[in-house]
């Protein structure tokens, strides 16, 4: 084969193997073989080179590989929202089935105790009579507070209950990283209940463990925040169908992914899936506004945080291994005064005439809840006592008087106006059966 045919037989297996997506390498190697080929049959040229032009680019050799997986945008800080663990993503839980007890060491752990409150939004102030005692109705608001003791570690979290919430005061709430959802603990911790996701916002508001659809959430973040506890803190806004919210969340070393199960509760109390990408490694939320897409707000606020060496694992065993599994809800109750008759009874200095309402004086206040949810009667300003659904109890120990009572679930997400009531005297929320 002649020098001119053998490069000519070149050029067009170079353009063949371009077009066949075998690369400029393999193509190469082609033109060596027929060039030597030609070289034993033939004499070469003078110069020894054959005319072979330049192949054009491969368009393989411009293509970009996808993503094997999406990277969750940088926060302002510059930190990821949320730890990339390797691990696989933890397991819902589910309240018909029992979970197997948490096995932890007995070493003393790092971790940080947070105290916290529910803040309630659009609260009446009280009235200014003459015989309305302004220092017992500080004092029962302070009795009556929403407010909780936390717990963290870098993979466990316990949340104690106190006074002022539905729930009898000191049950608990423990979460673990490899699991969505809550263990619920009854005080003493002799038995446990499961809070799938999605059930928190039902069991804080109505002692239920109703499941309720989660919602996509939009999460923003919203540059630095007001420094808090002698933390920096960056906002992050937070939408879904059920709240907006505007959280600030401080950067708390050795912390792990403790204040993520925070976070987890606050994302379902707004119904948002436990996934959504709001806290990441060593962050912790200390300030949250929760403003209800229906009506009203609820805050959640961090008023104290320690840092501890020696926290005990035990304590955070999520369940812990002793605790008797019960598969159903917390049992249902007519209501609870939360208050007890002598801090009632502190809430005036005097008594005052009213007219006769027909109540026994004994009674006190009658409070009916003709609606098909949980509420809470507010006194004054001051929660009192909660309802259940189609209930009604007795307050005793109110004095003789009048007094600003306004209805309201606990979340705050449903507020009725404020109407004025005599003790003794009776309140109803909602309409009886039949419209009467």
């Amino acid at each position: 084969m002649s020098a001119r045919a053998a490069a000519r037989v070149a050029r067009r297996l170079v353009r063949v193997g371009v077009r066949a997506g075998v690369g400029l390498g393999v193509a190469a190697v082609l033109v060596g073989v027929v060039s030597a080929g030609g070289a034993v049959g033939c004499s070469r040229t003078s110069a020894g080179v054959l005319d072979v032009p330049d192949a054009p680019a491969s368009p393989q050799a411009k293509a970009v590989p996808a993503q094997l997986a999406a990277v969750p945008p940088l926060s302002p800080s510059g930190a990821l929202p949320f730890s990339l663990d390797a691990g696989p993503p933890p397991v819902p839980l589910r309240g018909d089935l029992a979970a197997a007890g948490d096995v932890v060491g007995a070493k003393e752990v790092v971790g940080y105790t947070l105290h916290a409150l529910f803040r309630p939004a659009e609260v009446p102030p009280p009235p200014r009579a003459p015989e309305v005692s302004q220092g017992g109705l500080e004092a029962a608001r302070r009795k009556t507070e929403s407010r909780m003791t936390i717990d963290l570690s870098a993979t466990r979290a316990r949340i104690v209950l106190g006074t002022g919430f539905v729930l009898p005061a000191e049950s608990e709430l423990r979460a673990r990283v490899d699991r969505y959802g809550f263990f619920l603990l009854a005080p003493g911790g002799a038995s446990y209940r499961t809070a799938a996701p999605g059930s928190l916002r039902a069991l804080l508001g109505e002692r239920r463990l109703d499941v309720a659809p989660l919602s996509p959430a939009d999460v923003a973040p919203r540059g630095d925040g007001p420094r808090l506890l002698g933390y920096r803190t960056r906002r992050v806004e937070l939408v879904t169908r059920a709240a907006n919210a505007t959280i600030e969340i401080a950067h708390v070393p050795d912390s792990g992914d403790g204040g993520s199960l925070v976070c987890r509760a606050l994302l379902d109390l707004v119904n948002a899936p436990p996934a959504t990408p709001l806290c990441g490694w060593e962050d912790v939320p200390l300030h949250a506004d929760l403003r209800w897409t229906t009506r009203g707000a609820l805050a959640f606020e961090v008023t104290g945080i320690a840092r501890h060496t020696d926290l005990s694992p035990l304590v955070l065993a999520a369940p812990p291994a002793t605790c008797v599994f019960l598969p159903t809800p917390p049992p249902p109750s007519p209501g609870e005064a939360l208050l007890g008759q002598n801090d009632l009874a502190a809430l005036r200095l005097q008594p005052v005439d009213v007219p006769d309402a027909g109540i026994d004086a004994a009674l006190g206040l009658v409070l009916v809840n003709s609606t098909d949810e949980l509420r809470v009667a507010w006194l004054d300003g001051v929660p009192v006592a909660w309802v259940g659904p189609g209930a009604r109890i007795a307050v005793a120990g109110l004095v003789k008087g009048r007094y600003s009572l306004q209805w309201r679930t606990f979340l705050g997400d449903v507020i009725d106006a404020a109407e004025t009531v005599t003790v003794p005297g009776k309140s109803r929320v909602g309409v009886e059966d039949g419209g009467l």
